[in-house]
């Protein structure tokens, strides 16, 4: 995440603190606290629903929409979070008044929508198609949440300049979800044909061609893809396995590892194709670094558009270390060997795991020798892999700072099934402690 969007996110929360020193003497402090983090949530919501967006502010603001999305993910928790705190705390104090109903009864349907539908987007077992079409629904939640502010009573009004800061970020937040909406209707994408389909094994190989404007994209970025064919109508993100060409056609390898994907193969040349921009951060390293790539599966699509921008000429040493299962499955090895013969600064090495070959960070930093620590890597494939890879580049002393990832999994939970598993080894591990002497 970039830093200036994390000191926008501290920076929005600390405003609401002047509640404590203007109104501090007009009710206690456990009824300031309550209003605080109410505020806080609405706050945090609010920018859950631009980031929602993808609008092109959004990266510039927060970074590259891969990490925009575990943000997303974390503020909303925090938000539900002040939410509970809110409810928690008893704010009567605050009203000068009766308590408006309506205003109650909105942020009580409010509160429990957001908490909800937001736990169950933690739920990752939950089918994509029904977490898709109920996580829209937060936004109306979110709306009734934002009445709930404009209209209950407060000892400051909506329209005091700490009113009107938080109401900017409630009119922000529905105003993201009407746009969203909207646009999800009216479309935010272009049209593109499927032009081929090659099958290899269990991955797909889709070219498409655009109908009119195509769409702009880097060269590693990935695009929200649907296709107008019966049960392929769901909008997922894919890599683009194709750099930029002037006749705008763009191709994507999809490897069958859901009910979705595995229906990829059943694609007819002629469908229709709806395709948004190219988003995310993984972009390729300047060419005149010696670097080193690593993929595993098809985690190989970026590299082969980051290759398919190379000229030859580059004064940088491309070191290509790719995880297959085996050789004979791999459907790109005829496309790698043509790039290797055109780009003498490429240089592919396969690691097969059926013959117990694995890419290891000991054996790279063997392969590079003392050049190893200032050579920058790009991985790109399964998550355990570069979890094992990561945690070995720590003990050799790698500067992390060089190694570029891109967290490609829009939906992910907190990890309860680990800590789950975790304290289950505990309780085993300590369970003869405390059993009985014999």
């Amino acid at each position: 995440m970039k830093p200036i969007g994390l000191t926008f996110i501290i920076a929005s929360i600390l405003v609401p603190l002047l509640i404590f020193s203007q109104f501090g003497s007009q009710a206690d402090s456990g009824a300031l606290l309550s209003q605080y983090f109410g505020m806080v949530s609405l706050i945090f919501m609010g920018l859950v629903q631009v980031m929602a967006t993808r609008m092109k502010g959004v990266e510039a603001l927060f970074g590259p929409l891969d990490r925009v999305y575990v943000l997303h993910k974390w503020l909303a928790i925090f938000a539900i979070a002040a939410a509970f705190l809110h409810e928690s705390i008893d704010a009567d104090t605050l009203s000068s008044g009766d308590t408006d109903g309506l205003a109650k009864e909105l942020g009580e349907i409010g509160y429990n929508g957001i908490l909800i539908l937001g736990l169950g987007s933690l739920a990752t077992f939950i089918p994509y198609n029904i977490w898709r079409w109920t996580h829209r629904l937060i936004g109306i939640f979110f709306a009734l949440a934002a009445a709930h502010f404009l209209m209950i009573p407060n000892v400051f009004s909506w329209s005091d300049p700490l009113g009107l800061y938080v109401a900017f970020f409630c009119f922000a937040g529905v105003a993201s979800f009407l746009y969203l909406t909207y646009k999800g209707m009216a479309g935010r994408t272009k049209t593109y044909e499927v032009e081929d389909v090659q099958i290899y094994g269990r991955i797909t190989s889709v070219t498409l061609k655009p109908e009119g404007k195509p769409i702009s994209h880097d060269a590693g970025q990935f695009a929200y893809l649907s296709f107008d064919q019966e049960g392929m109508g769901e909008v997922h993100p894919y890599t683009i396995a194709s750099a930029p060409r002037e006749d705008g056609r763009l191709r994507f390898c999809i490897s069958a590892l859901g009910d979705y994907t595995s229906r990829v193969h059943e694609l007819q040349v002629g469908t229709k194709a709806q395709i948004s921009k190219g988003y995310g951060g993984f972009r390729p390293i300047a060419s005149n670094r010696d670097q080193i790539w690593i993929a595993g599966g098809v985690g190989i699509t970026p590299f082969l558009s980051w290759a398919q921008t190379l000229r030859g000429d580059e004064t940088g040493q491309f070191y290509l270390y790719y995880g297959v299962r085996n050789r004979l499955e791999n459907p790109f090895e005829e496309e790698l060997d043509a790039l290797q013969s055109r780009l003498p600064n490429l240089h592919v090495q396969y690691f097969e795991s059926d013959m117990g070959e694995y890419i290891d960070a000991r054996l790279l930093k063997i392969l590079q020798g003392k050049f190893f620590d200032v050579m920058p890597i790009a991985f790109c494939g399964p998550e355990v892999m570069r979890k094992a890879l990561i945690r070995d580049l720590k003990v050799l002393k790698y500067p992390m700072r060089l190694f570029h990832y891109e967290e490609f999994q829009m939906r992910s939970g907190l990890g309860f099934r680990k800590l789950f598993k975790f304290l289950l080894q505990q309780v085993n591990r300590h369970s003869g402690k405390f059993a009985p002497a014999k």
